[in-house]
């Protein structure tokens, strides 16, 4: 991630350098979505040290953020006030973790979900409301552009699917705290 908020850094230097936002709207925004990217994969990494599958899957993630990086920052080069070859010390990274072996391997891994045990009964709770309920009929909604059944949305009321994120003090179920989500 070094290498990528190096690119960020020295691009958002060199733009608020030039200081005429209106000439480089296009450099800033690429700029603004390369750098949530670099952010994004920072906070994956965290995810990457409870095991070996989350490991792989932040590696992904991260490969893919750079990739990103490296995407919009070429042919901005001067835009950005960067050089191309700031992002060669990653590419090995990138390469060995963006390739389609290395995804492959991911691909049936549902890995761990980390969920405490309400969490776990929620899932649960929603999977067969999906499985009886939507699966059914999601294929006719979504061919035939139908409006959800009644019975969905009444369905999804009773199990509190609408309140979930809604504080208490208002009505909802959310206790708040760091496992709300």
């Amino acid at each position: 991630m070094a290498i990528g908020r190096a690119v960020i850094d020295a691009a958002a230097r060199h733009l608020a350098a030039a200081g005429d936002e209106d000439a480089n709207q296009l450099a800033a925004y690429d700029l603004a979505h390369a750098a949530a990217a670099v952010e994004n994969a920072s906070a994956v990494l965290d995810y990457g040290e409870k095991g070996d599958v989350e490991n792989r899957i932040a590696r992904a993630f991260v490969a893919d953020a750079v990739h990103d990086v490296a995407s919009r920052m070429l042919g901005r080069e001067a835009a950005w006030g960067v050089e191309l070859g700031m992002i060669h010390g990653a590419l090995p990274f990138v390469r060995a973790h963006r390739s389609a072996e290395f995804l492959a391997g991911l691909a049936g891994e549902a890995g761990p979900r980390h969920l405490d045990a309400d969490f776990e009964m929620v899932q649960d709770t929603f999977r067969r409301f999906a499985d009886d309920k939507v699966r059914p009929v999601a294929e006719h909604i979504h061919r035939e552009n139908a409006d959800i059944p009644e019975d969905i949305i009444e369905g999804l009321a009773e199990i509190g699917t609408f309140g979930l994120s809604v504080p208490e003090e208002y009505g909802g179920y959310s206790s708040g705290g760091e496992g709300e989500y």
